[in-house]
């Protein structure tokens, strides 16, 4: 077999998917919000990732307690170190010897994100259930309906005969997007593997 055709097949081996969604992992938690809830202009924004919770009252940045940050930070250090597992057993795969760890190394990292992705969504979207059945439950004097994590309303209450409405904004970012190719191409890159692998065997 020609050198030329040796490194051809080298090269095939290589777990291409893995590489991009392990850089895309290693990124994720340093490009910001996933998802964003605004009331009216400036009353409330809330940007919110499972990497940081930012919320400002009419220009009054919140405060994060100690221990929110502290869960955030080992949440960041956890997809950094999954998302560096999958580059590295991405790039072994293309060495014999390395195989096996290889195998280890995406089996173990490739899917781990798409089940983040996957609670962030179902967390948002129970808290929208819940906010939305609240004001009857409690019996409150305002009507609030918010969207189910995408799309537009408004928030309307009533006060001394005066009606007050705010614009309800919500939807995700471009990082959430980044997110979702990098969850798809994890699991592309763990279907690849476990196929090279079988081979090997």
């Amino acid at each position: 077999m020609s050198e030329e055709s040796i490194n051809v097949n080298l090269w095939r081996r290589v777990n291409w998917p893995g590489i991009i969604a392990g850089i895309l992992t290693i990124m994720l938690p340093f490009l910001g919000s996933w998802w964003l809830f605004r009331l009216g202009t400036e009353a409330m924004i809330m940007a919110v990732s499972p990497f940081g919770i930012d919320v400002s009252i009419f220009d009054e940045t919140m405060i994060v307690s100690p221990l929110v940050w502290w869960l955030i930070l080992g949440l960041k250090l956890g997809v950094v170190y999954l998302g560096v597992l999958l580059l590295t057993g991405s790039i072994l795969s293309v060495s014999n010897r390395s195989a096996t760890i290889a195998d280890i190394f995406v089996r173990f990292s490739a899917r781990k994100l798409l089940w983040l992705v996957v609670a962030f969504v179902a967390t948002l979207l129970s808290l929208s259930v819940l906010v939305n059945q609240l004001p009857g439950m409690l019996g409150l004097p305002f009507q609030l309906q918010v969207p189910y994590l995408i799309g537009r309303s408004s928030f309307s209450i009533g006060i001394e005969g005066m009606q007050l409405t705010a614009p309800i904004f919500m939807g995700f970012t471009q990082a959430f997007a980044l997110a979702v190719i990098a969850a798809a191409l994890g699991i592309a890159a763990w279907i690849y593997q476990k196929r090279c692998y079988q081979k090997e065997q």
